[in-house]
């Protein structure tokens, strides 16, 4: 194969100015996501551990590489490789209080009849949001297993995915949570001397695992929305892409759904159909 041209243990230069503008605009006409100036080394670092990998000698080999037709696959690599992110188990206490004591009930006495939720984890990462969300939701008053309850977790990271999918957590990703939702939501197994705590299946049916790229058309995604999460992902975008993602989310939710943003993450001056009633949660204004 043409690039594989040099050792693995071979330290790359630097990534230069131009090498680095070339990936992030691939990077933003891809997936949205724009990557500051601050980032250069960062990602230098990250593409030279793939190249190093696969064999490639420059980074402006491995650029053209990617644009071949037949290289679907390793670009969607490339995408995992910007869009690692940390998460973890109940991130987010302030937040996840108002949605627990008014969110979440005023959902449920609205849809007490239809029995009926949907909720949206965008940017769902390894798992740990939605299946926070979904122990949270089987907590409320009146809601049990004749309820339908989906939670549509979405990332663009395929091996973020994974992960979620598989819903395998090491003893110290589930020390955040609560004793009695540890004991209640999973099981515990040793393995290799370690334990491992694996989410219920009762739990993990009433989540739909897609990689889904936030930039895509929003009628693909079907029916209305109660609630979407989507923290720390706008930081990632510039205001031309939020506001169109965010627009997105304006037509998918119900009359009065809610829209919780991260702590850092605002919608003032990108859309003013949205009221803030606390924490970066936003509900739709009628």
């Amino acid at each position: 194969m043409r690039h594989r041209t040099m050792p693995r243990h071979k330290i790359l230069p630097e990534i230069s100015e131009k090498d680095f503008n070339l990936f992030r605009n691939l990077v933003k006409k891809e997936v949205g996501i724009y990557i500051r100036q601050g980032g250069r080394k960062m990602l230098g670092l990250k593409l030279s551990r793939r190249l190093q990998h696969i064999g490639f000698s420059s980074y402006s080999d491995y650029y053209r590489y990617l644009l071949e037709p037949e290289q679907k696959k390793e670009l969607r690599h490339l995408i995992n490789i910007v869009t690692i992110d940390q998460t973890s188990f109940f991130r987010g206490k302030q937040q996840l209080e108002i949605l627990s004591k008014r969110i979440l009930p005023e959902i449920v006495l609205r849809k007490i009849e239809k029995k009926h939720i949907r909720i949206w984890s965008s940017g769902c990462s390894t798992g740990q949001e939605p299946y926070s969300l979904i122990m949270l939701v089987y907590e409320m008053d009146n809601v049990d297993t004749s309820w339908d309850i989906k939670i549509l977790a979405t990332d663009v990271n395929t091996y973020s995915l994974k992960i979620a999918y598989l819903g395998e957590y090491r003893a110290d990703q589930v020390t955040e949570i609560p004793p009695a939702y540890l004991a209640k939501y999973f099981r515990r197994e040793s393995m290799g001397g370690e334990e491992i705590f694996w989410i219920k299946e009762s739990l993990k049916e009433r989540l739909i695992f897609r990689r889904l790229n936030l930039l895509m058309p929003g009628n693909r995604l079907k029916g209305l929305i109660d609630l979407i999460f989507c923290r720390n992902v706008m930081i990632y975008f510039d205001s031309a892409t939020k506001k169109k993602i965010i627009d997105q989310f304006y037509r998918l939710l119900e009359p009065k759904g809610y829209l919780c943003l991260g702590l850092s993450e605002s919608l003032l001056g990108i859309d003013d159909r949205f009221e803030l009633i606390g924490r970066a949660i936003y509900r739709k204004k009628e």
